[in-house]
């Protein structure tokens, strides 16, 4: 989805392991769908790393779950001055990039905007609208270069300093804990958690991670989610699902243990208590287990 708006005054090659996806876009251009709009825009796709080498920026869009592996596969891409940003849900991807980035080159982002594959070459847009990025280390000029680069492209984003990274990836830690398993073991469209009853479930599951934040140092309040939340539900288009969702569907491995499974573990080392998240966690992995 990114590389939809990128491509507009970028040079952009990407580059996945999903051969028929990467041999569609080369055929016939990347589909994205927008606000109920389709454009086709024509990015260089590769199997081959190599044809990305040095790069001047990588953006990791891979699970969490894979992001250590995603990286030593496609070294040959990370030259001594590129710069690494993710915009990956999931708590903990900054430790797997700095095996092999350095601090100084590293960008932590988050972002609402939802996508979803709808097949080989097609992307949809679901909703959402805005980016914020900072340095893992403390020089924000790299982060500076990103964000103009992304907004001349259309993709508005902020760029905040380093003492807002760990919030910022907190931010959405919470918001993610909150959704996306819940859509996933209910086999829902993400804006019906707005529904009675879904409501308070993801309420529930937003307090503890709120809990678990604030006993890490980080000042967050219960009611500023919660309100922040039902915004980003309600701007969601009837088509959205949330990652996790879309992972189950395909009876993939999902990022329950870097979300909800974070909250928990995060939460025990400090002494709160986090039985709605466990459960999560638990019934996430037994759908897992009924993969065929």
């Amino acid at each position: 989805m990114v590389a939809g708006f990128l491509v507009k005054h970028h040079d952009v090659i990407l580059v996945d392991i999903w051969k028929e996806h990467i041999d569609t876009i080369n055929d016939k251009g990347l589909r994205v769908r927008f606000q109920g709009e389709e454009t086709t825009v024509h990015p260089k796709a590769t199997v081959d790393p190599k044809e990305a080498k040095d790069a001047d920026l990588v953006i990791v869009f891979v699970k969490s779950i894979q992001t250590a592996e995603a990286l030593e596969k496609n070294r040959v891409i990370l030259g001594s001055r590129t710069l690494v940003l993710s915009l990956q849900n999931g708590y903990g991807n900054d430790q797997d990039i700095l095996k092999f980035v350095p601090k100084d080159n590293i960008i932590m982002g988050t972002t609402d905007r939802a996508a979803s594959m709808l097949g080989p070459g097609f992307v949809n847009n679901s909703g959402g609208r805005y980016i914020h990025i900072g340095p893992l280390g403390g020089d924000l000029s790299g982060a500076e270069k990103v964000a103009a680069a992304f907004r001349e492209c259309g993709l508005d984003t902020d760029v905040y300093d380093t003492k807002h990274v760990t919030e910022m990836i907190w931010d959405k830690l919470i918001i993610n804990c909150s959704n996306n398993a819940l859509v996933a073991l209910l086999d829902i469209n993400t804006p019906q958690l707005l529904q009675e009853h879904l409501s308070d479930s993801f309420k529930m599951l937003l307090g503890e991670s709120v809990k678990v934040a604030r006993a890490w140092g980080l000042p967050f309040e219960e009611s500023v989610y919660v309100e922040k939340n039902i915004a980003l539900l309600k701007s969601l288009s009837q088509e959205a699902r949330t990652s996790m969702w879309q992972d189950v569907n395909k009876k993939r491995l999902t990022e329950i243990d870097r979300m909800n499974g974070a909250i928990v573990k995060l939460g025990r080392e400090k002494g709160v208590p986090t039985p709605c998240s466990d459960l999560v966690v638990h019934l996430i992995h037994a759908l897992e287990n009924k993969y065929a």
